[in-house]
């Protein structure tokens, strides 16, 4: 597990948003498996669930997207890191205190890269730019290498 894809990129492999075509790009370049955090696992659910809620997906699809997402469990494509998640909120309070005033990255984006960092992880795939930074400065390949998203 090389590569730690971020909520904003992977849930784009589920669900046909803008910017489907380059995640599904990246998520393919990468070897399988890919690390399943728990905070990705909760906020990838969340983040289907809450589409659901806004309109954007009927029930029938959001219980389709995510039984897919339990088959890609289930079947080894995304699989639970080996850390420790007190090791893994130790390190994302290290990275608030150090990063959090100059990135303005948020608890979450930064309990990712705590994941990806204890999990051992090289890169980090995500489209999220205040996230990009903090990863970045944790050491982190980011991927794609340039994203000039918005915030």
């Amino acid at each position: 597990m090389e590569t730690y894809f971020d909520t904003s990129l992977l849930l784009k492999a589920y669900l046909l948003e803008a910017g489907t075509r380059e995640a599904l790009s990246i998520i393919q370049a990468e070897a399988p498996p890919a690390p399943f955090s728990h905070i990705l696992e909760l906020e990838l659910r969340t983040a289907i669930r809450l589409k659901q809620g806004r309109g954007e997906l009927t029930a029938a699809i959001m219980r389709a997207v995510l039984q897919t997402v339990e088959k890609d469990v289930a079947s080894g494509v995304l699989v639970r890191p080996d850390y420790d998640l007190e090791a893994v909120y130790k390190r994302a309070e290290m990275l608030s205190a150090r990063h959090a005033a100059a990135t303005l990255a948020r608890s979450a984006d930064i309990l990712h890269v705590a994941a990806a960092v204890e999990a051992g992880c090289a890169a980090f795939a995500s489209f999220d730019v205040r996230q990009r930074k903090v990863a970045a400065l944790a050491g982190l390949k980011l991927i794609p290498a340039k994203w000039q998203g918005v915030q």
